[in-house]
C-alpha cells in the first residue's frame, strides 16, 4: 500500500493570511460563534440571572451570544451571532431583573424601539433585523457597528478637533433627520447614543424613547405635534413633581425645556438636544444644568397655572436658564451663533427643521470645498484637461504607493530572479520563475492599490478616521516587509527555494486583511512603553525573514534564526510578537523531526495567542498543531484540537483560505486515524470554498488531491482517478511538468490504476513519477523512496517479482540513510518485500521483513491491516506457529472491520475458516 504524501505536500500553505484571525475579525475580541461541539448555556440561569448578564454561548432564540458590550437602565446589549444568516449582530435584550409578570410595559418599549427603528433606511441610523420575545424577555437584533460611541471619541487622549467634531455631528444629524423625515423623534439623542465604526461611519441608534408623530405634507418647517400618542413607561432619569405626578423620561444634561415640563415634544426638541449634545463636544461643558432648569422648570410651571389658558410654560422660563459657550474657545463665529439658536429655549425660536441647522453648520465646510474646488480647477487647467479634482487631489495627496512597493519589487529584482533561478540548472526552473512573477506582480499591484485607496479613504474622501488609516498603513507596512524578504530568498535561489517557490509567493500574508475593519481591529495594540514599541517593531523584518525561510523551504536556516529571536521576544514580553514567533518555531522543528520540542513550542504559542486575544493567530497555529500531532501518533489529542479550531475559524469568520487550510488538515487528521468518509467529508467542505482562491492558488491542487486520496480509501477508484489527473493537470500547469510535486499526483495515479486491476498503466504512472524526481531532486532524496515502492507494487501485481523485490530493497535502504531505522515510512517498504517473498515462495524468508512493518504503529491503519494478513499468510505457510498465524488474520480482520472495510474483513474470515481446526502443513 501507498503512503499519502508526506508533510509539506499537504499541511496548508496559508500562513499569516491564511489567520489573521482570528481571528476568529477578534478584531477587540472579536467573536463569532462558539465551537459547535462546546456545550450551550441554557437561556436563562440562575446565576445568568443574578448576574444580569449572559454568559458567552448562551442562546437567544437562533442567536448566539458572544459577549456583552453595553448596559444600561432597561437593557443589555450583546455581541451576538446569528448562524442562519452567518453574521455577527448588536442583540438588546430586557435585563432579566426588569422582567415582571406583566411584561407588556418592557415589551412596548423595546417593541415600539424596533418599530421606530425599522421605519428608517438610512446610512447613519443603525439598522434593525429582527425583533422578538422569548421567555417574557423582548429582544432586538440589530446591525453590529464595530467601533465606539461619540462620548468616548470626545475623551479620548488626543481630543478632536472642533471642525473633526462638527464634521462627524453633521453624520449624526443625517441620521436625525432622517429620522424625522420619517415621523419619529428621538427624544434621547446624546453622545453615548451615537456610534463611529471604525470606518468613519456614524450612526444613531437607542430609539428607545422615540415616539411616533404625523409627517406634515406642508411646508418644510412644519412641526410634528405628538397630539394623541400616550406617554409609554422608561427609564426613570428624573422624577419631578411639574405634572401631576408625570414621569419625565431623557437624559437630563441634554433635554430640551419642554421635555422637562413634559408639555409634549416635536422635532425642534431633537434640534435642542443634538446642540446641547454639539455643545458639550466642542467645548467639554454641559450647556443644561440639571438642578437650575428642574427649579426654572418647576417654577414654570407654578406661573402657568396663574396664567390665562394656552399660554405655553416655555415662556415663563428665564433666559438664563442655559450655559453660554465660551468666548476663547477656537469654534467659528457662524458655529457658535447656529449653537445657540438651537438651544433657544423657545421652540419656536430654534431653526425651523434638522435640515435647516445642518444647513447652517456646514457652511463653513461647503465654503473649503468650493474654495478647493476652484483651487484645484485652476491647477487642472494649466496641468491637463478633463481630469476631475478627486483624481487630482488623490494623485497628489496619495501618490507614492507604486514606487513604494517597487523598492521591493521591481523590473531589477525581477531579472534578478529569473537569472537566478535559470543558473540552478532545474528542470522545472523557467516555468517556476514565470509563474512566481506573475504571482509577486499581482501581489505588488494590489498592495499598491490598497496603499492608495487606504489614504483616499482617509486624507481625500474624509469616510475613514486617521486612527483606521494607521492600523492599515501598518498591517500593509508588514505585508511589504514579509515580500522583501521572500524577494531577497529568491534572487539568490538555489534549488530548494526554486522547488518551493510558487507555494511560498502563493503563501504570503493576505493583503485583504487590511481592509476588514474587524480584522484590523482585532491586533492587540502595539506597547505604550516607547522602548519597547520600539522593540516590537525592530523584530518585524527578522520575523518576516524567519517567515520566507519557512515557506521557502531552508528550514535549518529558518531555526537557526528563530532560535536567535526567542530570548529577544522574552526580554520584550509581548505576547503576540511570541505567539507569531512560537508558532514559526514550532513548525520549523516539527519539519526537522524534531517532534517533541515542536510540540511543546505549538502549545506555548497557543497560550501566548490566547493571552494576546488573537484568534486569527490561534487558528493559524491550531492548523499546524493538529496536523503535527496526527501525524506523530496523537489522534485523541489531534482531534481534541480540531474542535477548538472549527469553533475559533467560526468566530473569525470562515475566511475561505484559512477554513480551507483547516478542512485540508482536519481531512488528512481523520485519513490517519482510517475515518475515511470523515476524510472525504473534510475535504468536501474544502473543495466548496475553492471559488473564493485566486486561480494560481496552489490550493486547488492540494483540495483535488486530498479529495483523491479519500477516494481511493473508500474504494471509489474511478472517481479517484479522475481527481488524481485534476491536480495533475493544475500543478503541471503551474509549477510544470518536471517539477517534484507532479512526481506525488503520478505516483498517486499509479495506486489508482494499480487497485483498478490496470498494472500496465498504473506503471506508466510510476515510471513516470520516479523519473521526475530523480531529475528534480537528485538520486538520494528520500521522497525518491515512495515512487520506488509504488513502482514495486507494480512489478508485484505484473508478477515480475524480481524487479519487485529490487524496488523495495532500494526503497528501504534509500529511506534508512536518509531519515533513519525508526522512520514510519520504512513500513511500507519492509511490507513490499515481504509480500514479494511470500509471492517466490520464501514464506519464512518473508516473516522478518513483516514484523518489522508491524512495528511501526504510526503508520495507517489499512496498512497495518494489510500487512497483518500477509504476515498470518506467510506463518501459515511455514506451519510452524498456526495459532500464531491465526491470531494475526484476526487481528487484520478487525483492523479492517474498525476501518468499515467490510469485504476485506470477510475475505479474511473466510481464510480463518478454511483453516479452522486444520494444522498447517510446511
Amino acid at each position: 500500500m501507498s503512503k499519502p504524501p508526506s508533510d509539506e505536500d499537504i499541511s496548508g500553505s496559508g500562513e499569516e493570511g491564511a489567520t489573521l484571525p482570528a481571528s476568529p475579525p477578534q478584531r477587540r475580541e472579536p467573536e463569532r460563534t462558539p465551537s459547535p461541539s462546546a456545550p450551550v448555556t441554557p437561556f436563562a440561569t440562575a446565576s445568568t440571572a443574578a448576574g444580569l448578564v449572559l454568559e458567552r454561548g448562551a442562546r437567544v432564540e437562533r442567536y448566539v451570544i458572544l459577549k456583552p458590550v453595553g448596559q444600561g437602565g432597561m437593557g443589555v446589549v450583546y455581541a451576538a451571532y446569528d448562524p442562519e444568516l452567518d453574521r455577527k449582530v448588536a442583540l438588546k435584550l430586557l435585563r432579566p431583573d426588569k422582567v415582571s409578570p406583566d411584561v407588556s410595559d418592557q415589551a412596548g418599549a423595546l417593541l415600539r424601539e424596533a418599530q421606530a427603528m425599522a421605519r428608517i433606511s438610512h446610512p447613519n441610523v443603525i439598522t434593525v433585523h429582527d425583533v422578538g420575545t422569548v421567555d417574557g424577555r423582548v429582544f432586538l437584533a440589530m446591525e453590529f457597528l464595530q467601533g465606539q460611541n461619540l462620548h468616548e471619541w470626545i475623551r479620548r487622549k488626543t481630543p478632536p478637533t472642533p471642525r473633526e467634531v462638527v464634521r462627524v455631528f453633521l453624520q449624526a444629524g443625517q441620521g436625525l433627520l432622517a429620522a424625522h423625515r420619517a415621523g419619529l423623534v428621538h427624544r434621547d439623542f446624546k453622545p453615548a447614543n451615537v456610534l463611529m465604526g471604525l470606518n468613519g461611519r456614524v450612526c444613531v441608534t437607542d430609539f428607545g424613547l422615540a415616539r411616533l408623530v404625523p409627517v406634515s405634507m406642508g411646508e418644510e418647517g412644519t412641526h410634528l405635534p405628538e397630539e394623541g400618542m400616550p406617554d409609554q413607561p422608561g427609564t426613570l432619569l428624573l422624577d419631578s413633581p411639574l405634572t401631576q405626578g408625570s414621569l419625565v423620561r431623557g437624559t437630563p444634561h441634554y433635554m430640551p425645556p419642554e421635555q422637562y415640563l413634559a408639555s409634549g415634544v416635536d422635532a425642534r426638541s431633537d434640534q435642542f438636544s443634538f446642540c446641547a449634545a454639539l455643545f458639550w463636544a466642542l467645548y467639554r461643558k454641559h450647556v443644561v444644568e440639571p438642578r437650575r432648569m428642574i427649579e426654572a422648570a418647576t417654577e414654570a410651571a407654578r406661573r402657568q397655572s396663574k396664567e390665562p389658558p394656552g399660554t405655553e410654560p416655555w415662556t415663563l422660563l428665564p433666559h438664563r436658564t442655559v450655559q453660554l459657550p465660551p468666548a476663547e474657545a477656537k469654534v467659528p463665529a457662524r458655529v457658535r451663533r447656529a449653537l445657540l439658536r438651537g438651544l433657544s429655549l423657545h421652540p419656536d425660536d430654534r431653526f425651523p427643521s434638522m435640515e435647516a441647522l445642518l444647513e447652517e453648520l456646514s457652511w463653513e465646510q461647503r465654503q473649503g470645498n468650493r474654495r478647493g474646488a476652484l483651487a484645484a480647477a485652476g491647477l487642472l487647467a494649466a496641468a491637463t484637461a478633463g481630469t476631475g479634482l478627486y483624481f487630482y487631489r488623490q494623485s497628489q495627496v496619495c501618490a507614492g504607493a507604486d514606487s513604494l512597493v517597487a523598492s521591493v519589487w521591481g523590473s531589477a529584482q525581477r531579472q534578478k530572479l529569473e537569472a537566478a533561478f535559470s543558473a540552478t540548472g532545474k528542470p522545472f526552473a523557467v516555468q517556476s520563475a514565470r509563474a512566481v512573477t506573475r504571482l509577486l506582480d499581482a501581489y505588488a499591484g494590489q498592495w499598491a492599490g490598497l496603499h492608495t485607496e487606504a489614504c483616499v479613504a482617509t486624507r481625500v474622501r474624509g469616510e475613514q478616521t486617521e486612527e483606521l488609516l494607521s492600523l492599515r498603513m501598518v498591517c500593509l507596512e508588514r505585508r511589504r516587509k514579509s515580500l522583501s524578504a521572500l524577494v531577497g530568498l529568491l534572487t539568490g535561489a538555489e534549488g530548494r527555494v526554486v522547488e518551493r517557490s510558487v507555494d511560498a509567493a502563493s503563501a504570503l500574508p493576505r493583503l485583504e486583511d487590511c481592509r476588514d475593519i474587524e480584522s484590523l481591529a482585532e491586533q492587540p495594540a502595539l506597547p505604550t512603553d516607547p522602548a519597547r514599541r520600539a522593540a516590537v517593531e525592530q523584530l518585524g523584518e527578522p520575523l518576516a525573514q524567519v517567515r520566507a525561510l519557512l515557506d521557502a523551504g531552508l528550514y535549518p536556516q529558518g531555526l537557526e534564526l528563530a532560535r536567535k529571536l526567542e530570548p529577544q521576544a522574552a526580554f520584550i514580553g509581548y505576547r503576540p510578537l511570541q505567539a507569531e514567533l512560537g508558532y514559526l518555531l514550532a513548525w520549523l522543528l516539527h519539519q526537522q523531526g524534531e517532534v517533541d520540542e515542536s510540540l511543546r513550542h505549538f502549545e506555548r504559542a497557543l497560550q501566548d495567542a490566547e493571552a494576546s486575544r488573537a484568534d486569527r493567530r490561534r487558528l493559524e497555529v491550531l492548523t499546524r498543531f493538529i496536523y503535527a500531532l496526527a501525524t506523530n501518533g496523537h489522534a485523541e489529542e489531534a482531534n481534541r484540537w480540531g474542535d477548538m479550531a472549527r469553533g475559533v475559524l467560526e468566530r473569525v469568520g470562515s475566511e475561505p483560505p484559512a477554513a480551507i487550510d483547516l478542512s485540508i488538515n482536519l481531512g488528512y487528521t481523520a485519513l490517519f486515524g482510517g475515518r475515511y468518509q470523515d476524510a472525504w467529508d473534510f475535504f468536501s467542505k474544502a473543495r466548496a470554498l475553492e471559488g473564493a482562491l485566486a486561480p494560481e492558488d496552489t490550493r486547488r491542487a492540494t483540495v483535488s488531491h486530498a479529495l483523491g486520496v479519500a477516494a481511493l480509501r473508500l474504494g471509489n477508484l474511478p472517481q479517484a482517478i479522475a481527481l488524481f489527473t485534476e491536480s495533475l493537470r493544475r500543478t503541471e500547469e503551474l509549477k510544470g511538468a518536471r517539477h517534484p510535486e507532479v512526481a506525488i499526483h503520478q505516483s498517486m495515479l499509479a495506486t489508482a490504476y494499480r487497485d483498478s486491476g490496470q498494472p500496465e498503466l498504473a506503471l506508466e504512472h510510476a515510471q513516470a513519477a520516479l523519473a521526475v524526481r530523480q531529475a528534480a531532486l537528485g538520486p538520494e532524496h528520500p521522497s525518491l523512496g515512495d515512487d520506488l515502492d509504488e513502482l514495486g507494487e507494480c512489478f508485484l501485481l505484473l508478477k515480475r517479482y524480481d524487479e519487485a523485490l529490487k524496488s523495495f530493497r532500494d526503497a528501504e535502504a534509500l529511506k534508512r540513510k536518509a531519515l533513519g531505522a525508526d522512520h514510519p515510512d520504512l513500513s511500507y517498504s519492509l511490507d513490499g518485500e515481504g509480500k514479494t517473498l511470500l509471492a517466490q515462495g520464501h514464506a519464512a524468508e518473508a516473516i522478518g521483513p513483516l514484523k518489522q512493518a508491524l512495528s511501526y504503529e504510526n503508520t495507517e491503519p489499512e496498512a497495518l491491516a494489510q500487512t497483518g494478513f500477509t504476515l498470518a499468510q506467510a506463518l501459515w505457510a511455514v506451519g510452524s506457529e498456526p495459532e500464531r498465524a491465526r491470531e494475526e488474520a484476526r487481528r487484520a480482520r478487525d483492523r479492517y472491520t474498525a476501518l468499515g472495510k467490510q469485504q476485506k474483513a470477510a475475505e479474511i474470515d473466510t481464510w480463518l475458516q478454511a483453516r479452522q481446526g486444520r494444522v498447517a502443513t510446511p
